[in-house]
């Protein structure tokens, strides 16, 4: 694993609240011995999984089906055929065992993006030799603004690409 055992749970916990059911994961071993943990979350899908965590990768140990309605039958049944498979991280692993994490993971992805983009356009500004000089100092105060705000998405987005 690329970070600690523990800082790796505790990011579990609060990284992917977006694509599963918010506040499910309960980490209930955390063994610093052998460098594992283990923790059950609940996919969107209604399905309860144990996920052991280790130096090896993430892998699904376990799985109850928590809403017995019909249409999340064919769910049960991806999850249950990756079982005892290792991922080499928690993003692939959600992705192949839950359609719905896979289309939340996307959705996140494509609005980053398009902020970004949003971003970058609207940064396009008119030659200063055109503006007087109050719209010089107005556009300066923007840009430093924007430059500000920019650094603290930077930092956060890297953040996330990296957890």
């Amino acid at each position: 694993m690329r970070i600690p055992l523990d800082d790796e749970l505790d990011a579990i916990c609060k990284l992917y609240d977006y694509g599963i059911v918010p506040g499910s994961v309960t980490v209930f071993v955390r063994d610093k011995v052998k460098q594992c943990g283990q923790l059950d979350l609940t996919l969107l899908e209604g399905i309860m999984i144990v996920v052991d965590v280790s130096e090896e990768g993430f892998m699904v140990t376990s799985c109850t089906q928590i809403i017995n309605e019909p249409k999340y039958v064919e769910a049960l049944k991806v999850v249950q055929v990756h079982l005892e498979h290792v991922f080499d991280s928690m993003e692939k692993l959600l992705m192949t065992i839950s359609p719905l994490f896979a289309a939340k993971y996307i959705e996140r992805l494509q609005s980053s993006v398009h902020h970004d983009f949003l971003d970058t356009t609207c940064s396009i500004q008119p030659p200063s030799s055109i503006l007087s000089s109050e719209q010089q100092q107005e556009q300066q105060q923007l840009q430093q603004q924007q430059s500000v705000s920019n650094i603290s998405s930077a930092y956060s987005d890297v953040f996330d690409w990296i957890h």
